[in-house]
């Protein structure tokens, strides 16, 4: 198993998992179900080109091109010529060999079905114009057959793959992904107006509207409305009936005031499965693909696994079948843009970038998948480095109601694994109604992959449990600006594991159940630094800020410049706990709305905890109310005496985030 199922079965709660054990022939350091993990190469090799699609060849309905008779339902097709698929089809199976192509007519409503695997080695386009709909379909998969893992197609595995030298063109036309509702939305609406006029939407297109209720309201991080179109007037929508649920407008401090997202989930390209046979699209061709505007539904198989839930057993993700799936192939996919794609009902990960460079995911949408929605595969244990994918851009991409079978054991799951490489981006994304368990978030750096992401402009809303959650112990330094985390039912961020080197800067925590943020490591080499924050409990919670137990000794965390109100007891409490290294922690030139902080009772002597509140020339330090040798300060249940700190007094200030209220655009291939 991964390092990632061994921590999904481990109890709830369970932090520092052990060796783990590989699969049956499996050798440490290898990938499980490749070959050895390529690295990235010094020189970037640039794609090949893609092929210029011929649009003529014979038509598919004329019997003289198959040999007097039109492949049927059973039939295992194999195209070594150009065809042009001009009426609906069925087969048993599909092969389109390096010489041939295969183009759906672009003016024709069309479907292909196939009962068994697509393999292309050659050329399939879907590019339909206006209003027509093209769809690739697997109506008959079963997921109990799958085998999993492997370079190589698998018989028994149904679905879409691009082998060889293949090309692959998804090319539907253009959608506004996503645009946020331009002011309170409440139950019985029958209307939404828009932050923007949406581009491309119709008659029919279904929406989901996103949850924005505070987590003090029942299911606030599932009340999601998913209604069809019935008329577009300029930036408003009209639906085809009443909204269930409220959706409010949060302003959240700062100058910013966000409206629940509003998802359009169709495209005129769609590759499906059914509800209970999911098939998947794996890609390891050389030449680089091509997937903008399309719906891929019904995809990720499961299968039934050895553990039992409430006397039922629990499905268990099939290992590299995967909505969309980019596996292993280095330098070859540098050039691959995925944009305007919404992946949705996916039994497994929707966009899996797996140890393939220099993709892009721009303005595409995860919708109700199981498993973390954007993601790539992690080493079998939690000791071995994960393989790297440098130079990922998730621009403007939704990852929305993430979920887990069972929930409880939906430990760390994540919107977005932030994972290995280097030069990658999250900029603009939205994380909301990610479920899970203990560690889940909307965005996470997980423990094994030192990724070193530039992370601005994100969004992390009506999560169950984290904004942010970082369980990583880094060598490199990392920076999160302008991110903004509200109506989470856990933490706007929850950052671990023992030591690392974090800047958070310009960002915005409100209305999180448990608090702003949750510190568990210490610095390292530079320090973990939160500057320039403004963290408004608003009533959700006791204090603004907690530390918890360090498990080892470094360089001190820093809060300054920062803004900490709405809390109930106090802006930060010190919670270090006895079985795990003391609090080293310096408050500098914030501002609080109340009581300032507090000491825990049960917490052991800090390291060392300075304070200078803004406006102040004078930093003191804190020590336990029983140690003497200062002031009593009862109010913060310490004793406290003068301390120097390197830099002079600066004032707090006030971040300036500037989030877009609508995706970004995107365009065709031609």
């Amino acid at each position: 198993m991964t390092g990632e199922e061994y921590l999904r079965q481990a109890p709830v709660g369970s932090r520092r998992p052990g060796p783990v054990r590989t699969e049956a022939g499996a050798t440490p350091g290898t990938h499980q179900h490749g070959s050895p993990s390529p690295s990235a190469s010094a020189a970037p090799v640039p794609p090949q080109p893609a092929p210029t699609v011929p649009e003529g060849g014979r038509h598919w309905s004329d019997p003289a091109g198959w040999g007097g008779a039109v492949p049927g339902p059973r039939s295992a097709v194999r195209i070594t010529d150009q065809v042009l698929l001009d009426g609906d089809a069925a087969v048993g199976s599909l092969l389109i060999e390096p010489t041939g192509s295969l183009v759906f007519a672009k003016d024709r409503s069309l479907t292909l079905s196939s009962a068994g695997n697509v393999e292309v080695r050659g050329s399939l386009s879907l590019a339909p114009t206006g209003t027509v709909v093209h769809t690739l379909k697997f109506p008959g998969v079963d997921e109990g057959r799958f085998e999993g893992g492997g370079m190589t197609v698998v018989p028994t595995d149904t679905g879409l793959w691009v082998t060889g030298a293949g090309y692959l063109r998804l090319d539907g036309a253009p959608r506004t992904a996503w645009v946020r509702a331009a002011g309170a939305l409440k139950a019985g609406d029958t209307s939404i107006t828009l932050a923007a006029a949406p581009s491309g939407w119709q008659p029919g297109d279904e929406l989901a509207v996103t949850p924005t209720a505070p987590p003090d309201s029942e299911d606030f991080s599932t009340r999601y409305d998913l209604r069809t179109v019935r008329q577009v007037n300029g930036s408003t929508v009209v639906l085809d009936g009443p909204l269930t649920y409220a959706h409010p407008r949060v302003a959240v401090g700062a100058g910013v005031t966000v409206g629940a997202e509003v998802l359009n989930l169709t495209r005129n390209v769609r590759v499906e499965g059914t509800e209970h046979g999911r098939a998947h699209i794996h890609l390891t061709s050389s030449r680089h693909a091509d997937v903008r505007h399309a719906a891929l539904r019904w995809l990720g198989p499961r299968t039934n696994g050895k553990e039992q839930w409430n006397g039922k057993p629990v499905t268990e993700p099939v290992l590299g079948r995967y909505g969309l799936h980019f596996h292993m192939l280095a330098d070859a996919s540098r050039g691959t843009v995925v944009e305007g794609v919404v992946v949705r009902d996916a039994g497994n990960h929707a966009f899996v970038p797996h140890m393939s460079h220099g993709v892009t995911f721009r303005s595409c949408i995860s919708h109700n998948t199981w498993e973390d929605a954007y993601w790539w595969d992690g080493p079998q244990d939690t000791r071995t480095p994960q393989g790297p994918s440098d130079d990922i851009l998730y621009d403007s991409c939704v990852a929305s109601r993430t979920v887990f079978e069972p929930n409880p054991r939906g430990y760390r799951l994540t919107g977005f694994s932030l994972g290995a490489g280097s030069g990658s981006k999250a900029t603009g994304c939205v994380a909301v109604g990610v479920q899970g368990a203990t560690g889940a978030s909307g965005y996470e750096w997980p423990e094994t992959s030192e990724g070193v992401w530039t992370f601005e402009r994100c969004l992390a809303h009506n999560n169950l449990e984290n904004g942010i959650f970082v369980w990583l112990n880094a060598q490199h330094h990392h920076t999160v600006g302008q991110f903004v985390a509200y109506h989470n039912g856990g933490w706007g961020i929850e950052h671990g594991a023992y030591l690392n080197d974090f800047d958070y800067t310009a960002s915005v925590l409100y209305g999180n159940a448990a608090g702003g943020i949750a510190v568990h490591a210490l610095g390292r080499d530079q320090g973990t630094v939160f500057d320039g924050l403004l963290i408004d409990a608003a009533g959700q919670s006791d204090y603004a800020v907690e530390t918890a137990k360090h498990q080892l000794a470094g360089q001190p965390v820093t809060i300054s410049r920062s803004r900490l109100t709405g809390y109930r007891k106090a802006g930060i409490a010190f919670r270090a706990t006895s079985d795990g290294h003391p609090d080293s922690v310096q408050v500098l030139d914030c501002s609080f709305s109340g009581n300032e902080v507090w000491l825990d009772p049960q917490s052991p002597p800090p390291e060392r905890i300075v304070l200078r509140k803004a406006g102040e020339s004078q930093a003191v330090e804190l020590t336990k109310p029983d140690k003497g040798g200062g002031s009593s300060a009862p109010q913060w249940n310490a004793s406290i005496a003068p301390a120097s700190v390197p830099d002079g007094p600066r004032q707090p200030v006030t971040p300036a985030v500037k989030l877009s209220d609508v995706a970004a655009p995107t365009t065709r291939v031609g």
